[in-house]
């Protein structure tokens, strides 16, 4: 069981896209979450100046956290993330983005 609430690490995920701290980021994803990344399915490839996010919706289905995040910046898009107990870490276990 993570020591934090899944909302406390989908807030402290958020903040650290603002500042740009893309390890952190990219820490919090799941091998699986990886590969859509880089295949162009979660189409980070060349991230906007972020200036704020907004947690729209979250709804539990299962063990999968379902979130739903508008980010406003150089351009707004959001992203639908499914957060997951992973050994004890809370993980992003599949990421899509809608413009």
């Amino acid at each position: 069981m993570p020591d934090i609430p899944v909302e406390e690490a989908v807030k402290q995920n958020c903040q650290a896209l603002l500042i740009g701290d893309l390890m952190r980021v990219m820490n919090d994803l799941t091998p699986e979450a990886m590969a859509q990344v880089m295949s162009g399915g979660g189409n980070m490839g060349a991230m906007p100046a972020l200036t704020s996010f907004d947690i729209q919706s979250h709804e539990q289905q299962g063990d999968d956290h379902l979130f739903k995040i508008k980010f406003d910046g150089d351009q707004s898009f959001t992203a639908m993330a499914t957060w997951r107990d992973v050994g004890g870490q809370w993980k992003i276990a599949a990421l899509a983005m809608e413009q």
